[in-house]
């Protein structure tokens, strides 16, 4: 197993790690670690709180619930002047005065409320462009043949993937699947492929995932995700075998506004269970509920290797970042590990409720960590996970 993690939050991971799917009670291993402390609790006590904390988001709808996110407003220069009115505020060349920029926007203390203007995807530069005009189609719509491109849509039911090379693209798509496990807006069915770009996937609070990829490889950039459970998941169809949910790419997306109204109620930004060759990078995923991680790799399935997380904006959850590495086994676990990551402290003051590393599998060449950093002190959490109010979060 290696897994690198690098970024702005930015992380590599060259993964092992696992997850066995059922319907409603498929990770075991993560009650085991999460659970005690965690279970029958609406909200972390005070002094897990950071002082900066946003407010739970409310709603699902698309960017509603963005710690505090704007929508850049417009500004009108004045009219020139008229003949014999005073020519104050009128350039030598006789237009109007050129507009003054404001202030550069605080992409550290105040990055959450200035997401896009600090290079992040958030609610207004992720989801279907601006302006599009959208065909409405009612029902779950499958696709089985090779190539088909789907563009301008309004679908109200999700999409079938059962086919290769297909493009999903400037798109709203959502579906309500009772909470089913396995279930996604988009599901990439085994031996299919897809690109899906620039669409909003709404789950609607009953979905498990906005992108379910058990295909042979799948691409994902400039999305909306919001009202599911995982982010997006990678599955390993069989048990030990190779190929079902390897391959991926996952760039420029922004996850929000999960659920745990859907599959076990485990929220993780990005899940597998043992997948191969994959990328995610330059994302924001923003997970209010104290439970579970941003990013969760294990390898109960097959073996997860070569995932590289770097780059990303990450807030909230349990751990931001959740390995379970179980082979060969728990107690002498292979693997190898780059890390250079930036933390944001938005959700709690520890990064996630219990910290940034989840300690249990390590590799037995440790993680080997370099310039990891909290977004809003700078220090370094290379060593150990951060402190707050002078403890050690863990």
């Amino acid at each position: 197993m290696h897994w690198r993690l690098t970024g702005m939050l930015r992380k590599s991971i060259w993964v092992g790690a696992a997850l066995a799917l059922g319907a409603v009670n498929a990770c075991a291993p993560e009650d085991e670690a999460l659970g005690p402390r965690n279970q029958g609790s609406s909200s972390p006590p005070p002094s897990h709180i950071g002082a900066g904390a946003v407010a739970a988001p409310g709603s699902s709808a698309p960017g509603s619930s963005t710690p505090g996110s704007t929508t850049p407003g417009s500004t009108t220069p004045g009219g020139t002047s008229e003949a014999g009115a005073s020519d104050a505020g009128v350039n030598e060349s006789g237009g109007p005065p050129p507009i003054e920029a404001g202030p550069p926007p605080n992409c550290t203390s105040n990055v959450w409320n200035n997401l896009e203007a600090c290079g992040w995807p958030g609610p207004t530069n992720t989801g279907v462009p601006a302006g599009t005009a959208l065909t409405q189609s009612n029902g779950t719509l499958t696709v089985t043949v090779d190539g088909t491109v789907i563009d301008g849509k309004k679908i109200v039911g999700g999409i079938e993937v059962a086919a290769k090379n297909v493009v999903i693209k400037n798109s709203s798509i959502s579906k309500s699947a009772n909470g089913a496990g396995g279930s996604g807006v988009v599901n990439v069915h085994p031996g299919a492929s897809a690109t899906i770009e620039n669409s909003t996937l709404d789950g609607t609070n009953s979905t498990h995932s906005c992108i379910w990829h058990e295909g042979t490889s799948m691409t994902a950039k400039g999305n909306n995700c919001f009202g599911v459970n995982d982010g997006i998941f990678s599955w390993a169809t069989v048990e030990g075998g190779s190929g079902a949910g390897d391959n991926f790419d996952i760039e420029g997306n922004y996850l929000h506004d999960f659920t745990v109204n859907a599959a076990n109620g485990h929220i993780d930004g990005y899940q597998t269970e043992g997948a191969s060759n994959g990328v995610i990078r330059h994302n924001t995923i923003d997970v209010v509920e104290e439970q579970n991680a941003s990013v969760s790799i294990w390898n109960s399935r097959t073996d997860a290797d070569n995932i590289v997380i770097d780059d990303n904006l990450f807030a909230g959850a349990g751990f931001s970042i959740y390995v379970e590495d179980y082979s060969p086994s728990e107690q002498s676990p292979a693997g190898g590990y780059s890390v250079t990551n930036k933390f944001s402290t938005a959700r709690y003051g520890c990064v996630g409720y219990w910290g940034v590393w989840y300690p249990r599998g390590n590799p037995t060449d440790a993680w080997n960590r370099t310039g990891n950093v909290v977004l809003e002190t700078s220090v370094n959490i290379d060593a150990n996970n951060p402190t707050f109010n002078g403890s050690l979060c863990n």
